[in-house]
């Protein structure tokens, strides 16, 4: 850390500890040029912080004698309520009772999930079969996962002891660092480990669960296994800061896991110094199927910088058309990041209420509650959106849609497969297929019949393929307000963030919603963070029922260095014309990209809305050779150009490639980027799987992969 004078360090000391150490951690890893939210390198602090999580979950999760060495891998997350989620979700994937969900929590730290409490006594629901007690007399016997919060597992002993002891039930452990050192007493048994944000005294956003071996194995297979169970991306800056948490709390164990005595597992230190050592982690501890990725595409190395739209592997540039998908607004380690956080931090005497002002210009929405991902956002607005509505619980989704991975979030999501073993999930839910055509009569038919509160949908569908909405659907949707009395939720996690030009793709149509998600710009490629947007419609209707869960959400998800970088950018974006950029470069990008495919027989159609770019291949004539495997083989044909170019695809379609750089950048870099996609789908698909078989045999240098 640069060393300050004591002017300046008098004036950040009106900035919280907390908020100074996190921003050391930022300052830190751009001078190291880390790479933070790229999913396909294997980050070395991620492994550190499975590595550890590892050793704690060994002493909260008990094994038979024989079995203390067995592995425990993590997934992490962006909150504890969000790691809650992830860890029933799997609970229930693993349950051999049934699907019901009992909470013990004496403190009542969980008061929103699966349900509220409305003041006058009703409940909201949101997820079935979930039931919460701060000192159960009794566990039903149709129990089959049971959350215990801190030390709650030690009251009420009687009542709890039978489901310890029995291996049907699942069992979650929320632990704190008052807590997690205190081992399973013999009478106790937990499937999975949840520790809270104490880790990292609340200063990042960052939560995590580890579950025993055999139950993480179960449901990291087929589409799960890239469908992690969380929000979460590899994040350098909130697991660096893990780390350093860790080793000032507990320099016992910090020694421990630096001499390589626990089993086989590598040394914290070899994680930042061999690839192999790291590699060996992601393969046990943390995802096996990105560690398969990582290696296929070359990236296997820990020589990795990242700056502007560009990062490097082992020296080698790429450039980068994905930005964390749809995170980047400067690209990677923008220049004065943490200079113009920490001035917003001095400068700004009520920063929320700033905030919730410039957001109020931008969007034409009052109210702002916090969120730290786009996921937590969309299940925020739902439940907002329930409370307000205290006679009409039903929801209209469109089909191709995505709300997000958490148990809640996943009311958007139609598709079964994300959905399998995990549910019972909200029933009140109805989803129509906006591109049919049919769809006015069957949005009209269920308005009719079901009494809608809230309307959910995405202008653009991002993981459906880049697709917008049909024109005369949204408007429709838009007029029907007024007679079903229903509120229009609009998902801008992908769109919002001038990603297609305005703030909100909503401004570009025409439309004033009740409420807006926004999301991974929200972040600038560095500090997790989103939030929901909502009316005054929308308030007013929570100040008659004394609702307080806008005021529990900004409470719980209070990180002013995320506040201060959101509003940092929308003052950045009002003095330098954001707008008229991202359109000139959505322009460009689009004329490149027609004009250099225009007689490509692989390509079926090109659709851009200023920085988010979708590209279909044909599913015909010669690409049907490529089968399924058609994006990712183009994918790799695009790493290994002469410029390589990193390009993503649609989760639900993965023969539509979606690309989503940093949003400002020079024509000099959409010129470079354009060729080496024009160059590379105009490739044969016989020239294309034969250069692709080549990559999984062998490794940038020429030498056969093991």
């Amino acid at each position: 850390m640069d060393t300050l004078n004591p002017a300046v360090a008098a004036r950040r000391s009106s900035i919280s500890p907390g908020s100074l150490r996190a921003l050391e951690t930022c300052d830190e890893l751009a001078r190291r040029k880390s790479p933070n939210f790229l999913r396909v390198v294997f980050n070395p602090w991620v492994a550190q912080t499975c590595l550890v999580l590892d050793y704690y979950a060994r002493r909260l999760l008990r094994f038979s004698p024989g079995n203390r060495d067995s592995f425990c891998p993590s997934f992490l997350a962006n909150s504890v309520d969000e790691a809650l989620s992830g860890a029933v979700k799997l609970a229930r994937f693993n349950a051999d009772v049934g699907s019901k969900v009992l909470v013990v929590d004496p403190e009542n730290r969980f008061p929103h999930f699966g349900f509220s409490i409305r003041p006058d006594g009703t409940r909201v629901e949101y997820i079935p079969d979930v039931e919460r007690s701060r000192e159960p007399a009794s566990v039903p016997t149709d129990v089959g996962v049971l959350v215990v919060v801190g030390d709650s597992f030690r009251i009420a002993g009687s009542a709890l002891g039978a489901v310890w002891d029995s291996p049907q039930i699942r069992t979650i452990r929320i632990a704190n660092t008052a807590f997690v050192d205190q081992p399973c007493a013999a009478d106790e048994r937990a499937d999975i480990a949840v520790l809270d944000e104490s880790f990292v005294n609340g200063e990042v956003p960052l939560s995590t669960f580890t579950s025993r071996r055999e139950l993480y194995e179960k449901w990291m297979q087929g589409p799960r296994s890239m469908f992690h169970s969380t929000t979460f991306q590899p994040n350098a800056i909130t697991t660096k800061h893990f780390m350093s948490c860790f080793q000032k709390r507990d320099p016992a164990a910090a020694q421990q896991l630096n001499t390589g005595t626990v089993g086989d597992r590598p040394t914290l230190a070899r994680c930042e110094q061999e690839v192999g050592a790291t590699r060996w982690v992601y393969e046990r501890l943390y995802s096996p199927s990105l560690s398969k990725l990582i290696r296929t595409i070359g990236f296997d190395s820990l020589d990795v910088t990242a700056e502007g739209h560009c990062f490097t592997v082992g020296g080698r540039p790429v450039l980068d058309g994905v930005a964390g998908v749809a995170c980047g607004l400067r690209g990677h380690n923008p220049s004065g990041f943490s200079v113009d956080v920490r001035e917003t931090l001095e400068n700004e005497t009520n920063l929320a209420s700033a905030l919730t002002e410039e957001l109020a210009a931008a969007s034409g929405l009052s109210s702002f509650a916090s969120a730290v991902s786009g996921g937590a956002a969309v299940e925020h607005a739902l439940k907002l959106a329930l409370h307000a509505q205290s006679d009409r619980n039903h929801v209209l989704a469109l089909k191709g849609g995505f709300g997000g991975k958490t148990l809640f979030a996943l009311t958007g999501t139609e598709r079964l497969k994300y959905k399998e073993n995990i549910g019972p999930l909200y029933r009140n839910v109805t989803y129509v297929n906006p591109f049919a055509d049919d769809a006015l009569e069957a949005i009209q038919h269920v308005l009719s019949k079901e009494p809608i509160g809230v309307v959910q949908l995405e202008l653009i569908q991002g993981v459906g393929g880049v697709r917008p909405i049909p024109e005369p659907v949204v408007r429709f949707l838009d007029e029907q307000r007024s007679q079903h009395d229903y509120l229009l939720l609009i998902d801008e996690v992908q769109t919002g963030m001038f990603r297609t030009g305005p703030f909100l793709r909503s401004h570009a149509v025409g439309i004033s919603p009740d409420l807006v998600t926004i999301g991974k710009g929200v972040s600038d490629m560095m500090f997790p963070f989103g939030g929901t947007l909502f009316s005054d419609r929308i308030r007013r209707k929570l100040e008659d029922t004394d609702s307080d869960f806008a005021d529990w959400v900004r409470n719980r998800y209070n990180h002013p260095i995320g506040q201060a970088t959101l509003l940092n950018s929308l003052r950045r974006a009002r003095d330098e014309d954001w707008v008229s950029q991202v359109e000139h470069q959505g322009e460009r990008f689009e004329t490149l990209l027609r004009e250099g495919l225009s007689d490509c027989t692989s390509v079926a159609d090109v659709r851009v809305f200023g920085m988010l770019i979708g590209i279909e291949l044909h599913g015909g004539g010669s690409v049907r050779l490529l089968g399924k495997r058609a994006g990712r083989l183009y994918s790799l044909a695009m790493l290994q150009h002469a410029q390589p170019l990193l390009m993503g695809f649609c989760q639900y379609q993965p023969n539509i490639f979606k690309l989503t750089p940093s949003l400002l950048m020079s024509d000099e870099t959409i010129e470079t980027m354009c060729k080496t996609i024009c160059e590379s789908l105009r490739r044969s698909p016989v020239r294309v799987l034969a250069a692709g078989l080549r990559a999984l045999a062998f490794n940038g240098n020429g030498e056969r992969k093991a």
